[in-house]
């Protein structure tokens, strides 16, 4: 559909239900393969049922055709709506070898050019003359903040049920903190400013090897955003001493907020309201916990540990945000 592809949905799906595809590994939603065809390998990415629609497909297609040839973007071959049970939405894009890192903090520049890129991208006029006349409607536009945004009250009462128990400091942590978040979210929204947003943009998800050079994967979750909200998420997820724990490298942190302050001239002042941005990321939503418990019942609780660890360490990491804006604000007023 658009590109010349060796592999279709259709075969794709044959080869994965006769086991002959390589699953990948993930917690997600989605289901990942690794498919050779013709000698080229291949990722295959099955979309979970209930999140597969007109508008993800319009979604993924309008994201393409605005990153399509750009060096770190591997663009789509084949997508379409694979109908044997419940309709699921399958991507085909070429497979990216290498190993993601296990130390995001090694990829900081690069997470931040990337963000640089994508901002410059979404530029409509240009965009549309690239693409031709690609444009995003307005229910494309959205991110992990829309749902707090427009609706906080109701995606609190909808998790309410998830957090009993040895949950409870989750529930506290959103009665604490939701009201914030929210207001952060806003103050950080430019209904004329329009970016790509990839929707976890990290340093795993950024591939490279010694024969290729990079490439950023994992785009099934982009579309159209007026926060700076892959920033950020990427924060949270660039800046810590390692995977599983959220304890933030003070040295990290303060090259990424250097970092974006250049490249995307993100004042240190609002600092501040970007970690609160992205720490809706971390506020677990009743349909997301339900979906995770269908695919496999052992991953509702390990999702709900998992983000529970993200708010037992949020307060200090909060401070430690702040005060490395505040040096970061007064060193640069020095060299003014």
């Amino acid at each position: 559909m658009t590109g010349p592809a060796r592999l279709t949905v259709r075969h794709a799906m044959e080869l994965v239900a006769a086991g002959d595809a390589e699953a990948l590994e993930g917690r997600g939603l989605n289901s990942s393969y690794r498919v050779t065809e013709g000698g080229q390998a291949l990722s295959v990415k099955v979309h979970c049922a209930d999140r597969s629609s007109g508008a993800e497909f319009r979604r993924i297609l309008r994201v393409d055709a605005a990153l399509r040839g750009t060096a770190w973007y591997p663009p789509v071959l084949d997508m379409g709506l694979h109908t044997a049970d419940r309709p699921r939405l399958v991507v085909i894009r070429p497979y990216a070898p290498g190993a993601p890192s296990h130390d995001a903090r090694q990829h900081i520049v690069q997470v931040v050019g990337v963000l640089a890129d994508l901002a410059d991208l979404a530029d409509l006029a240009d965009l549309a003359a690239r693409a031709g006349g690609v444009a995003a409607e307005e229910d494309l536009v959205g991110d992990y903040a829309s749902p707090w945004v427009s609706s906080a009250e109701r995606e609190r009462e909808l998790a309410e049920p998830l957090l009993t128990g040895e949950w409870r400091g989750l529930a506290r942590a959103m009665n604490d903190h939701l009201g914030e978040l929210r207001d952060s979210a806003v103050r950080l929204t430019r209904p004329d400013a329009l970016v790509i947003h990839h929707g976890d943009l990290h340093g795993r998800n950024l591939i490279s090897s010694d024969s290729r050079p990079l490439t950023v994967i994992d785009w099934d979750e982009a579309g159209f955003s007026r926060r700076p909200a892959d920033a950020g998420k990427a924060l949270w997820l660039s800046c810590r001493l390692g995977r599983g724990d959220f304890a933030l490298d003070p040295q990290a942190l303060r090259r990424f907020l250097t970092h974006l302050h250049t490249r995307l001239r993100m004042p240190y002042a609002s600092a501040g309201d970007l970690a609160r941005l992205g720490a809706l990321w971390f506020l677990p939503r009743h349909g997301h916990v339900t979906l995770l418990g269908q695919r496999d019942a052992s991953l509702g609780p390990w999702y709900l540990g998992w983000v529970g660890r993200f708010w037992a360490r949020y307060p200090r990491n909060l401070d430690l945000i702040a005060g490395t804006a505040a040096e970061l604000d007064a060193d640069a007023d020095r060299g003014r």
